[in-house]
């Protein structure tokens, strides 16, 4: 861009609440114009029509107890919904900014993300100012907010300086902000830990356009990843890799590879997934060699996770309403199945039990499912022996556990229980489990 005037005022512009406050027929009339320049047929145009208007028409959420119709723009979490706004946003912004006069004259450079605008203005603020209220005016619910400045602003994780007509970038952090890194003893993919120090190095040095100001913010970096448990190894080799490769290729953008696609391999990470990846990586040949598909899997599988449940999850879960019942009506005394596990087929049903050996009935007292916690409940084995336990876990996973430890029993391990013991020298079926 060179040496800029003097005079060139540095703009941000946010659009405020963008993605609830687009009307439903301006933006399905954008989007038709939009499909309608591109070579799609005419019917897969109206059926890509059809399927927006139902996303944006038909969606509701719940807050507490009661359900709401959103009448107004898209759901934040939906995954047409950058799109969807980018498209709106675009063509807008050329009616109210890029093309209209005497405006888009003084315009030196317009950069947008989303709903951020990065301006660079060359023409006097008073100006500025009255583009920006006349945008305001120009939509009833698409609504401006800005800030300016001739040296300094901050625009998303950038901070832009003008000195001497020279733009400068850094690394812009808020006061307030907290050490949020990953911490090293996360229950997460060690390659995803492995991967965190090195792809902070390069968004630092990709951002920060002086020498000096890297090195500050390698120091930053350095003592925050210290702070959550990461090894001077680990961060150093990061550090050291980084440095070698030249900012200017950070800045280039990279060319997706389309050809030799690797197939994912998606699971949720635990503590098997390793053994998991050592057996699909050891065993992948059997696969190749198949006369039929072995074509289809000429390289392994590229291994990917998704989070598994943190105690976040299970202590303090998004929607903490109670469950109903799917029985709506009167509880009766007794066992009964639940209707939503793979536990309910064991689950004698009734309000009485007859005992294991003896064979003389015993009442219920209280109405119980396979969710139910806080129980002592029976084990029947079909040689007619009893077991008697007590969980104050959902009755369905303490079963589960018996059921896992009966097929999966070895001697002297965490599987040789009383119960899978048993199942395995009388050679009972795990189906018979009651």
């Amino acid at each position: 861009m060179g040496t800029l005037q003097p005079e060139t005022v540095l703009c941000g512009i946010d659009i405020q609440s963008l993605y609830t406050s687009i009307p439903h027929n301006e933006g399905l009339d954008c989007i038709e114009e939009v499909l309608l320049d591109t070579n799609l047929s005419t019917s897969k145009i109206y059926f890509i029509m059809d399927c927006l208007n139902m996303v944006l028409t038909k969606n509701y959420f719940s807050f507490e107890d009661n359900f709401y119709w959103q009448t107004q723009g898209t759901s934040m979490g939906a995954t047409v919904a950058p799109s969807y706004a980018n498209l709106f946003v675009n063509h807008l912004e050329k009616k109210i900014f890029l093309k209209k006069e005497p405006f888009c004259q003084h315009i030196l450079a317009y950069l947008r993300f989303v709903d951020d605008i990065l301006l660079l203005w060359t023409g006097p603020v008073e100006l500025l100012k009255q583009m920006i209220d006349e945008a305001n005016e120009s939509h009833s619910t698409i609504k401006f907010t800005y800030e300016y400045s001739f040296s300094e602003i901050n625009f998303l994780d950038v901070t832009i300086s003008l000195t001497n007509g020279i733009i400068n970038t850094d690394l812009y952090r808020k006061s307030v902000e907290k050490n949020n890194m990953l911490h090293v003893r996360s229950f997460h993919s060690p390659k995803v830990k492995k991967a965190i120090p090195k792809g902070q190095f390069i968004r630092a040095k990709r951002i920060t356009s002086r020498t000096a100001k890297y090195n500050e913010v390698k120091l930053s970096l350095t003592k925050q990843f210290k702070e959550r448990g990461y090894e001077s190894n680990t961060i150093n080799n990061a550090m050291k890799e980084v440095d070698t490769i030249p900012r200017s290729e950070l800045l280039c953008q990279k060319k997706k590879e389309c050809s030799n696609q690797k197939i994912a391999f998606v699971s949720t990470f635990n503590s098997n997934s390793n053994k998991m990846e050592n057996i699909i990586k050891k065993y992948w040949p059997l696969i190749q060699a198949d006369r039929q598909f072995g074509h289809l899997f000429t390289e392994q599988p590229r291994f990917c996770y998704k989070r598994g449940r943190s105690l976040k999850d299970i202590l303090y879960p998004s929607d903490t309403r109670q469950k109903k019942s799917l029985f709506q009506g009167r509880k009766k005394k007794g066992t009964y199945p639940y209707l939503s596990c793979n536990c309910c087929s064991s689950i004698i049903k009734g309000s009485k039990i007859n005992h294991p050996s003896k064979g003389y009935e015993i009442n219920l007292n209280v109405y119980a499912t396979c969710k139910s916690t806080h129980m002592v409940y029976l084990l029947k084995c079909p040689c007619g022996l009893g077991y008697v336990g007590q969980t104050s876990r959902e009755v369905k996973m303490r079963i589960q556990e018996h059921k896992r430890n009966i097929k999966n029993f070895k001697e002297n391990t965490q599987t040789d229980t009383s119960i899978s013991k048993h199942f395995f020298i009388c050679k009972h079926n795990l189906m018979q489990l009651r």
